[in-house]
């Protein structure tokens, strides 16, 4: 469960560092959440019967088979297989793609080596559970510290949509799915197969598109790039969110505009891309 802890504290400094559409959560709320986890007690129980355990037995077995004697190394090497298992049944469920499936692997098998080793000395050495889970608790200080310094320092950038302007996102997006945005700089849009992202979630069975002239304009922000928002008013599709707006994100030579919909708690995006 502690180690649920840090994979959650350092997910949430390496969001800071990828583009996204939306700032995200401060890593503090990470600690904040830590007090719930308990909640998941039993699943964490299934957890080390089903994987933890039977990780450290098959170390044990090919140390002493390979080996010849009890030796901690063998846990990362055992660790390899189920981690291996276990990414390609999330990229499986999930679709992941080649980037995010690749990240899974090496991120379960050090979640799972750390949590065996810590089992292994409960178990063979006799430690108090108390002081090794107490050992935890300050390794989850120590990621929240170093990953503090790390972007405090700068040595780590963090994530910042581009600075854009009216001369830069006049041209042609595209969805990905058939869908174009044309827009001008002269403020004229034309929109060509665009999805009503907001009719769809509410029906996905039955896709809306739309199609049609209008006009759009840019708005910056004086405090942050978050804050750039671009208004597209197209005659015969939605409103697109009059007071949210597009999103400006990507990279400076990739481009996106992000439109938030559905459940404003878990939010989807549209997104546009520059071509």
């Amino acid at each position: 469960m502690v180690l649920v802890m840090v994979a959650l504290v350092i997910a949430a400094f390496v969001e800071l560092a990828f583009p996204a559409p939306a700032p995200p959560a401060d890593p503090t709320v990470a600690l904040l959440l830590m007090p719930f986890l308990l909640c998941g007690a039993p699943f964490f129980l299934v957890a080390s019967l089903l994987v933890v355990l039977p990780t450290v037995a098959a170390a044990r077995w090919a140390s002493a088979r390979f080996t010849g004697r009890e030796v901690w190394w063998w846990v990362p090497v055992t660790a390899l297989v189920p981690a291996v298992v276990g990414a390609a049944v999330a990229g499986i469920a999930l679709h992941l793609p080649p980037g995010p499936l690749l990240l899974c692997w090496p991120t379960g098998a050090a979640l799972l080596t750390v949590t065996a080793l810590v089992a292994r000395e409960v178990v063979l050495r006799r430690r108090r559970l108390r002081g090794v889970l107490g050992w935890c608790v300050v390794a989850v200080v120590a990621v929240y510290g170093i990953g503090s310094g790390l972007y405090g320092t700068g040595l780590v950038p963090e994530y910042r949509p581009p600075k854009v302007g009216t001369a830069r996102l006049a041209g042609t997006w595209t969805d990905g799915g058939g869908g174009t945005l044309r827009l001008a700089a002269d403020g004229t849009a034309l929109a060509d197969a665009l999805s009503d992202p907001e009719a769809t979630w509410s029906d996905p069975t039955k896709p809306v598109h739309c199609s049609g002239q209008g006009t759009w304009s840019y708005e910056a922000s004086d405090s942050t790039t978050w804050g750039q928002r671009v208004r597209l008013s197209v005659e015969g599709c939605p409103d697109y969110g009059a007071t949210s707006g597009w999103r400006v994100g990507g990279t400076p030579d990739r481009l996106e505009l992000n439109y938030e919909y559905g459940d404003p708690d878990s939010p989807d995006w549209y997104t546009l891309t520059a071509r």
